[in-house]
């Protein structure tokens, strides 16, 4: 008996150990686009009566999903209800025995998410590391499709990798597109570990290459012509000209052009502006904008016109440097035609000159001349600019015709010039009034000086003064004096009132005229008005007359005389000039009229000396009261008394008078009465 205790015994133990009660392997769990899962498993032991399927959000919380019995099941299951597609799933599959000891396999989904990195044109993948079981591979398998509204998804490979983590270089040319991303981890039993769907909308951002450009020149149509290199990005689709404006790059200055490698402004005009400034920035078909190239901005060299010394014989050439070249300039070459014939290179200079001077340049002929930039292979040109040399002409005539005294006492010189010279300066000098050494006046440059005789205004002049002398020196274009005029006198006239009838004039000589003086005549006018002939003449070597006005009216009391010199014959320069002194003026020496009585704020409201005119000198006019007190005092023969005393009206009466003063001959008069003030 206790043998078959014992045997019983041995069996009982050799079968536990046979029975292994293996847990069940999940091998795949599958994430569908709506967020279900699909939970497959295999069974090591198929003593297993009974499967339960619990999920959990942690790792740590369980919720039962399902039960199904071991010999009934597919080995798989949907969960439904399950929401993967937005956060990781935990799932757990126990298996039941019969002993009633149960064993379980526990597993995740692969949950990931994509952060788009557009700047720089990636999409970076990451997930949570799946827990592999040895059946299991170990490579991530990652697939892309393109969203497209209303059709399927078309799922390509783009990579796989045993890292939790991806970076997914977005290819030029999306934009304003979704991309969605999927894993997977396949399974020796055939299935396969599928995560939910992760997408990112793109609208790409990546900035195309910064352009080069390699050069700004001016073409033979006078328009900006620039070049830049092709650029290595796939999809560029348009170029952005950019020109600034002061200190500022703004949009209104802008050119797009589809893309290309040169553009020609016909907008600008860099024969005339010296400050025109370009960038360029290339632009991908989606929008992106390139660095625009302001720290390299170009413009094309601007040529200055071209000046020319005909003294030395020397057109003088003066640019503004190309900048910003790339390689460095290497030289400036000068350029020159000769009466629109084949342009030659002349020269070349260094990088950092920019003038040159072409010497020795022919007389009467057209020069065109354009400055190019070498820099590599690259070019820069600038407009042509063109001059036509001179011949150098000498002046051969100088003549002052004139120099007349006007009313206002400033004199008008005429002067006769040679117009031949295209470069001529005339020195104008003048004495002081009255005579003695000349300065300098004035100088006339011949671009002042259009048409000959050439009329000069010396408003600084005072013939009522004194005499003056005119002269000229003439200086070629090289600044040599070459002429030299003749020297002008004008008149002064002077005089003096001998008797009370006879007025005595003298003046000095006209002095300069090619042809001496002819006759000098004697105008006189009174009372401003003024006479077209004149009163009488004296020969052309007498400088003096006596005027007898006892003839003329005696309400005729002031004179007024100047002298007027007529040139002999029509001289050599085809002039026969008149020349005027300055005008002096004297008075009749007449006896002063006083009334008796005047009445303020009448008729006769001021009591003055009533005379055709007055010429003398020291006047004095006097009002005293009947007290002898002194009320009104005046030293203008115009001004009178208007009956008042310290701003109130006086007192109607007799008041008493005192006139002194010296006559036009310089003798004392005075002259004393009353007269009655009338209310």
């Amino acid at each position: 008996m206790k043998n078959i205790l014992t045997i019983l015994l041995l069996i009982s133990i050799v079968q536990n150990a046979f029975s292994i009660e293996d847990p069940p392997l999940i091998t795949c769990l599958e994430v569908h686009e709506g967020g279900d899962v699909t939970i497959y498993w295999e069974l090591l032991d198929p003593s297993a009566t009974d499967f339960q399927i619990f999920y959990s959000l942690d790792n740590v919380n369980w919720t039962w999903a399902y039960s199904a019995e071991a010999l009934n099941t597919s080995l798989s299951y949907n969960h439904s209800s399950a929401n993967a597609n937005i956060q990781i799933y935990y799932y757990k599959v126990v298996a039941i025995y019969p002993s009633g000891s149960s064993r379980e396999s526990i597993s995740s989904t692969i949950f990931f998410g994509v952060i788009p990195n557009l700047i720089e044109g990636i999409a970076e993948l990451g997930w949570a590391n799946l827990p592999f079981n040895s059946t299991s591979s170990s490579y991530y398998t990652i697939y892309q499709s393109k969203y497209i509204v209303g059709e399927p998804p078309s799922w390509i490979l783009i990579d796989s990798t045993t890292h939790v983590s991806y970076l997914d270089t977005i290819a030029n040319g999306l934009c304003f597109d979704s991309l969605n991303y999927k894993i997977e981890v396949s399974n020796s039993y055939g299935c396969r570990s599928v995560s939910n769907i992760a997408g990112v909308n793109i609208g790409e951002k990546i900035k195309p290459d910064k352009p080069v450009l390699d050069s700004v020149s001016i073409n033979a149509e006078g328009n900006v012509i620039m070049g830049w290199e092709p650029i290595s990005s796939p999809d560029i689709s348009n170029m952005v000209i950019s020109r600034k404006v002061g200190i500022a790059w703004p949009p209104t200055a802008e050119v797009i052009i589809p893309y290309a490698t040169y553009y020609e402004d016909t907008i600008q005009n860099p024969c005339t502006d010296m400050n025109i400034i370009y960038a360029i920035a290339s632009v991908d078909s989606c929008g992106n904008l390139s660095p625009k190239t302001e720290d390299t901005e170009q413009r094309p060299i601007f040529l200055h016109n071209i000046d020319y010394d005909l003294c030395s014989s020397t057109n003088s050439i003066v640019w503004e440097s190309y900048i910003n070249a790339t390689p460095p300039l290497d030289s400036y070459q000068i350029w020159a035609s000769t009466n629109n014939g084949t342009p030659i290179k002349i020269d070349e200079v260094s990088p950092t000159q920019t003038y040159y001077d072409h010497i020795n340049v022919d007389n009467v002929t057209e020069y065109s001349y354009f400055v190019r930039a070498k820099f590599g292979s690259f070019s820069s040109t600038s407009c042509t600019k063109s001059i036509t040399t001179g011949s150098y002409v000498v002046p051969t005539s100088i003549y002052l015709a004139n120099a007349n005294v006007q009313f206002d006492n400033s004199i008008d010189l005429t002067i006769d010039v040679d117009l031949l010279p295209q470069k001529c300066t005339w020195e104008v000098f003048r004495s002081d009034a009255g005579g003695g050494t000349q300065s300098l006046l004035t100088s006339l440059n011949r671009n002042e000086i259009t048409a000959s005789p050439y009329i000069y205004e010396d408003n600084l002049a005072d013939g009522s003064t004194g005499y003056y002398t005119y002269s000229i020196d003439v200086f070629d274009s090289c600044g040599a004096q070459v002429l030299k005029s003749n020297t002008l006198k004008t008149i002064f006239l002077q005089g003096s009132q001998t008797t009370e009838n006879k007025i005595n004039l003298q003046w000095n000589s006209f002095e300069g005229w090619d042809e001496n003086v002819g006759k000098y005549y004697i105008y006189r006018f009174s009372d401003d008005i003024i006479p077209t002939k004149p009163i009488d003449s004296t020969d052309g070597v007498t400088n003096e007359y006596t005027d007898d006005i006892s003839s003329v009216a005696t309400s005729m009391s002031k004179f007024t005389y100047w002298v007027q010199a007529v040139e002999a014959y029509q001289n050599s320069y085809n002039y026969m000039e008149k020349s005027n002194s300055n005008a002096i003026t004297f008075f009749r020496d007449t006896e002063l009229y006083m009334p008796n009585a005047f009445r303020p704020g009448g008729t006769n409201n001021i009591f003055k000396p009533v005379t055709t005119g007055f010429g003398g000198s020291k006047y004095l006019f006097q009002i005293y009261n009947r007290w002898g007190q002194l009320i009104f005092e005046s030293t203008a023969p115009q001004k009178g008394w208007d009956g008042y005393y310290k701003g109130e009206r006086a007192p109607q009466g007799t008041y008493i008078y005192r006139l002194v003063y010296e006559s036009v001959f310089g003798s004392p008069k005075s002259q004393k009465g009353t007269v009655t003030l009338i209310e």
